[in-house]
């Protein structure tokens, strides 16, 4: 388990305090693990986090059950054993993983580094200072809980030993690289709801009439492919995505009676705005091949202009001076940019075509001044979404898998093969249609987007995790056990305090 993973358990944990005193003298080791003793405080601690693991089992398993009626809590069962035993047990796992993390370390001759010690540091300040009161009041004390944030460290590093890159298993980047890009779906999609401005679901007709919207929408990113490739389409996915926007709230204005809608206009695709924009300057007698109309014509606007240019020319004849030089400069700038993720860091790359022309009288040797003409456009990550592969074998049951956004959906942007990556497809579910893109994550797998540091150290865990976890259990098999019935009977999880009170 990742350290961030294992911070975030332990912050969950100490949502709640035990109820408990500081140790008795009999009680203040809870069990012998091959000879090392056990503080109560670490004991006392994961028994804290188990009895909290076992209420959301239990509210999961019987949504019913009232968790906060002791009583209920101890007539409830989980895996066959009551939740006091079952509390007990699991404490006892975390206590030896705890040890033996201790023990491993000490053989494999790791030691903690400046960076591992800061960390430690800054985490400690962090949620002792948070839970102190909680945490001491309850027999936990500040050096037990440092030793369990050292653990967690420690425990990283021994992963770091066997699975990190070039460590005693052999695992090499190209590996985790290669498992990232086949292990995630880098996608686009729009929901489209089977809804009219009230909220209800749409008759056989309603819906027809959504579909050729949705089909409407397939055709101009379709359109975006075969004229600008994959970065037309990012562009024209999100256009989309705005002019859906624009219909759901005009449809629940117009549902409301709103007379005078506040929405704006929705935006259409890109060439749709290149040639309004073009018209826009014709109208204006603002387009590039005025801006090179001899200075005659100009000078034809008005008498004050007229006025203004003969002044200059007799002062640029007498000095013998040139005209400013006219260039008339198109500038089209591309900049993607990226929020992080589910899956990691990110950043942003810029790609930009710049062509400058002058525009001059050869015959004359003079040159012409006119404004600087700029077009930007953006094309940004932000509607894109990196969904990870799902294995049913994590899980107890299909009802436990969450898919984003759907099955459905998610099914599809798996057949879609790398042939068909940029190109849109229809998927339709009851109440949704969908509008879906595949791209080829490679593209964005760089040490600024996609596949950083923590991208590749959370892929590392996630394809060597369950291997590491069967090799401390194999380790733990074997650990010699001894508990102390007395710190087990004194620390009873059903004495918890549940207050938040500090």
């Amino acid at each position: 388990m990742s350290i961030l993973k294992r911070m975030t358990a332990f912050l969950t944990a100490f949502g709640v305090a035990a109820g408990l005193t500081a140790c008795g003298s009999n009680t203040r080791q809870a069990l012998v693990v091959n000879g090392y003793e056990v503080p109560a405080g670490v004991y006392i601690y994961f028994a804290n986090s188990a009895y909290n693991e076992a209420l959301s089992k239990l509210s999961e398993e019987t949504p019913d059950l009232d968790t906060t009626d002791l009583d209920a809590v101890k007539a409830a069962t989980l895996e066959g054993k009551d939740v006091r035993t079952w509390v007990q047990d699991k404490a006892t796992e975390s206590c030896v993983d705890f040890v033996l993390t201790e023990q491993k370390f000490d053989e494999l001759g790791l030691e903690m580094g400046a960076d591992e010690d800061s960390y430690t540091d800054m985490m400690m300040e962090y949620y002792w200072s948070g839970n102190k009161k909680a945490m001491e009041r309850n027999g936990i004390s500040e050096d037990s809980f440092r030793k369990i944030l050292v653990s967690s460290t420690k425990s990283d590093l021994i992963f770091e030993y066997y699975y990190g890159i070039d460590g005693e298993e052999g695992v090499t980047e190209d590996e985790l690289y290669t498992y990232y890009k086949e292990n995630n779906i880098r996608c686009q999609y729009v929901a489209i709801d089977l809804k009219d401005g009230e909220g209800n679901l749409l008759k056989s007709d309603g819906k027809a009439e959504m579909m050729k919207m949705v089909e409407g929408y397939r055709d101009r990113v379709e359109d975006a492919y075969d004229e600008g490739g994959v970065g037309a389409v990012m562009t024209e996915m999100n256009y989309v995505k705005e002019d859906y926007s624009y219909y759901v709230t005009s449809i629940s204005e117009e549902a409301a009676g709103v007379e005078e809608p506040t929405t704006t206009t929705p935006r259409t695709t890109a060439a749709a705005e290149t040639t309004a924009a073009e018209e826009t300057e014709a109208s204006e007698g603002e387009t590039e091949a005025e801006t090179t109309v001899p200075d005659e014509t100009a000078e034809e606007e008005t008498a004050e202009t007229e006025t203004t240019a003969a002044s200059e020319e007799d002062s640029t004849d007498e000095e013998g001076d040139t005209e400013d030089t006219l260039e008339t400069t198109e500038t089209e700038t591309t900049t993607v940019a990226e929020e992080s993720t589910e899956a990691g860091t990110v950043g942003s790359d810029e790609e930009s075509n710049t062509e400058t022309t002058s525009a001059s009288d050869e015959e004359t040797g003079e040159t012409e001044t006119t404004d600087t003409q700029t077009e930007t456009e953006t094309v940004t990550y932000d509607n894109e979404s990196i969904i990870s592969l799902i294995d049913p074998d994590d899980y107890d049951s299909e009802d436990d898998i969450t898919y984003t956004p759907s099955k459905k959906v998610y099914n599809k942007l798996l057949e879609i093969e790398e042939a068909d990556y940029g190109k849109p497809f229809i998927v339709e579910e009851d109440e949704q249609y969908y509008l879906v893109v595949r791209y080829d994550i490679e593209d964005r797998m760089t040490d600024t987007d996609l596949w950083t540091e923590t991208a590749s150290l959370n892929a590392d865990y996630d394809k060597y995790g369950d291997a590491f976890e069967e090799m401390t259990d194999e380790w733990a098999s074997t650990a010699d056990t001894k508990r102390n019935d007395a710190a087990y009977r004194r620390y009873d999880p059903y004495k918890f305090d549940f207050s938040t009170e500090q």
